[in-house]
């Protein structure tokens, strides 16, 4: 009997239950194939995040101490010799970031309001220009500021800082704010205007609120790339061994001072960098938290 006469002596059940098992097959050896492949993409990103993670760990842990994050530091005069703490760096890391995030607040929301309410070709343009700015290298920033301000005035201060992180913080969060504001139901911002709310009423109390987790999500987010820049505030806010609380002083954080750490031929200095390393590490890592709760809730509240 041949092929096409034993499949015409099949009922159609039969012939659907073996072309579906063929099919079965088929698509079980290429799940098997690709979580093989997600298997080992997931292998190759989390051994070297382990290696860094836990080279960092083992080798700063024994620097975190109540006097190294209290205490100024002090230059050493011989490879035994203390070397203080990082009060400096910690004190002018909160201070240039914090300077940066009270400006970009604002600008943020003014931005992302104005591109999501502007639909013509210049906003989008304006949108593919910030997404630009996103992935370009964060030197340029600092170089720039530099350019317009050290160069001018020739003195270094803590507010130069916080304006080259602004070129930072400000694209990733307003990128972030755009696609929250975006991800709000039509269906809402139609009922606001329908019982006639004005529509700036209808971001106030509609958009924005519905958005709110999704926007700090992006801050935050945006918040932890500005904490371990060095290259934008190498150039600008100078060094002090002793934090002035003045954003018009030069200013020490904590990426600077581990590069200047870093290089030093005392040992101590050398250990310290990775005391700073795993304090940044533990900030970083506290956003990014806090970003993925905000996050999740975000996803449960919409269900």
């Amino acid at each position: 009997m041949t092929v096409a006469a034993a499949i015409d002596q099949m009922t159609p059940r039969e012939i659907i239950r073996r072309t579906s098992q063929k099919s079965g097959q088929r698509r079980q050896l290429l799940s098997n194939l690709y979580f093989a492949v997600l298997t080992i993409a997931l292998l190759v990103i989390f051994i070297p995040l382990y290696g860094v993670l836990s080279t960092i760990v083992v080798r700063g842990y024994h620097s975190l101490n109540w006097t190294f994050l209290t205490a100024n530091p002090i230059p050493p005069t011989s490879a035994t010799s203390p070397i203080g703490g990082v009060a400096n760096a910690i004190d002018g890391t909160l201070e240039v970031t914090g300077i940066a995030v009270l400006l970009a607040v604002p600008l943020t929301i003014l931005i992302s309001v104005a591109l999501f309410e502007t639909r013509n070709r210049l906003a989008r343009i304006v949108e593919q220009g910030i997404e630009i700015f996103v992935g370009m290298p964060a030197i340029t920033f600092g170089l720039f500021i530099a350019a317009i301000t050290v160069s001018v005035t020739h003195k270094f201060e803590a507010w130069y800082g916080s304006m080259a992180l602004l070129f930072i913080v400000v694209p990733v969060a307003t990128v972030n704010m755009i696609a929250a504001i975006r991800s709000v139901p039509q269906t809402l911002i139609e009922a606001g205007l329908g019982l006639g709310a004005r529509p700036s009423r209808v971001m106030m109390r509609i958009i924005l609120p519905t958005a709110l987790p999704r926007i700090l999500t992006g801050f935050f987010l945006s918040v932890s790339r500005a904490l371990g820049e060095t290259a934008p505030v190498l150039f600008v806010i100078g060094g002090v061994l002793v934090p002035s609380f003045n954003p018009r002083l030069p200013a020490t954080t904590l990426p600077t001072q581990i590069y200047a750490y870093f290089g030093s031929q005392f040992e101590s200095q050398v250990q310290a960098c990775w005391g700073m390393a795993l304090l940044l590490v533990i900030i970083v890592l506290f956003f990014n938290v806090l970003s993925r709760i905000f996050l999740a809730r975000s996803k449960k509240a919409n269900g």
